[in-house]
């Protein structure tokens, strides 16, 4: 008898999904004006669930990518790409 795989559904990987990309984007540049046109699209690609932060466009060739999280169907490793610029960094003041 062969054991069939249980794969995550997309439901259950998005609260990994958010979680992770909440963490990533803490080092990056957010331009919160931008809000209202913030649009989260996902989908399968082979054993991983991908979700898109974007900012939708009059058409959809003009949505702008944020970030894209992959989690993996099976293990729920998960893995974010941010497209943003990075906050500067803070030196340390002079003595």
């Amino acid at each position: 008898m062969t054991k069939k795989i249980r794969k995550l559904s997309l439901k259950e990987m998005e609260p990994i999904a958010r979680e992770a990309t909440r963490s990533a984007l803490k080092n990056y540049v957010w331009e919160k004006e931008k809000m209202k046109n913030l649009t989260l699209g996902s989908g399968f690609e082979g054993d991983f669930g991908i979700f898109e932060l974007y900012l939708a466009g009059k058409r959809p060739e003009d949505a702008v990518v944020l970030t894209e999280t992959l989690v993996n169907r099976l293990t729920g490793e998960v893995s974010v790409k941010v497209f943003l610029p990075k906050k500067p960094e803070v030196s340390n003041p002079p003595a």
